[in-house]
């Protein structure tokens, strides 16, 4: 009976949690789940950011649109809110994975790690395609610094992550100040000046956390999967082959060098039988008229 009573107290605390995060008018942000924050058209939402002075920590933003759109009572029910189950649950998921991808700067990568699915992506044309081109939401996220008047206003754009590296470097906090300045109190402002309801999803990860995997796609950043333990046999390797390129190109040169001299040869020897022809064909003509001239001598002189 009492461990059931201790089961409805945490029941209870939990329930005025929820409650006190998604009806309060300031929320904080911790790192867990991604939250999902609505913001009217025309109106501002903000959260508190609160991290541990000696640490620091990037931030991913995501505007989607919400299934409370004005259309729907227009026209029908449009394609893309009759799947907005399957859209939510896809970026709700990918937002999760891309703040476990770090690069080798230990900073979030800036896009989603995996493409859409098929129906998603179809839900996802079917909302943009009366956006002409324009991927703005409307929505702007504003960062703040609570010890200074530096803040940092981004815009966002539809289906695309806005990734934030490093909070304190993202506001231009003062170099200086960035250790003893603690995070608790930066605030992030989400200002509405699109026409619809919006739906604002928010990550957060601390920056002393490492990442669990690397991204493929942000490999040629990281060192792990540039080989930097294999350098010296992929050194060897690459000695090897320009060696081997090398050798190859003097083989080549000299298979062009002993065609020419073989063309030189054979140039020349055909000279020198051509030569020899013309010379016996000489020899025989002078031959003939040498005996000719005697024949015809001696016949003149009666001697034969």
């Amino acid at each position: 009976m009492r461990l059931l009573k201790n089961e409805q107290s945490i029941l209870f605390v939990s329930v005025l949690s929820i409650l006190a995060i998604f009806l309060g008018g300031s929320t904080t942000v911790v790192n867990g789940y991604p939250m999902l924050l609505e913001v009217e058209e025309e109106d501002e939402r903000c959260i508190r950011l609160n991290i541990p002075e000696d640490d620091d920590a990037h931030m991913v933003f995501l505007v989607i649109p919400s299934a409370e759109y004005s259309d729907e009572d227009e026209g029908g029910t449009p394609e893309w809110i009759k799947n907005y189950k399957s859209l939510e649950s896809h970026f709700m998921g990918q937002m999760q994975e891309i703040t476990k991808r770090r690069t080798k700067n230990e900073a979030l990568i800036r896009k989603f790690p995996v493409k859409p699915p098929a129906d998603v992506q179809a839900s996802m044309d079917d909302f943009l395609k009366s956006f002409d081109g324009n991927m703005k939401t409307g929505v702007t996220v504003k960062l703040t610094n609570p010890k200074s008047t530096n803040s940092r206003s981004m815009d966002t754009y539809w289906f695309n992550p806005l990734v934030v590296n490093h909070i304190r470097r993202a506001i231009r906090t003062q170099k200086k100040d960035r250790e003893s300045s603690p995070l608790e109190g930066y605030s992030a402002c989400f200002a509405n000046d699109y026409t619809e309801l919006v739906h604002v999803v928010v990550d957060s990860v601390m920056v002393g956390e490492g990442p669990e995997y690397d991204d493929d796609e942000e490999a040629s950043e990281d060192p792990t999967f540039q080989g930097h333990h294999l350098e010296p046999l992929a050194q060897q390797l690459s000695d090897s082959v320009r060696s081997a390129q090398t050798v190859i190109n003097e083989m080549r040169y000299m298979e062009r060098r002993e065609a020419r001299m073989r063309h030189t040869a054979d140039s020349i020897n055909k000279r020198v039988r051509n030569f020899s022809y013309i010379s016996i064909v000489i020899l025989l003509v002078v031959t003939y008229l040498q005996v000719t001239y005697l024949k015809r001598y001696f016949r003149k002189k009666k001697l034969l």
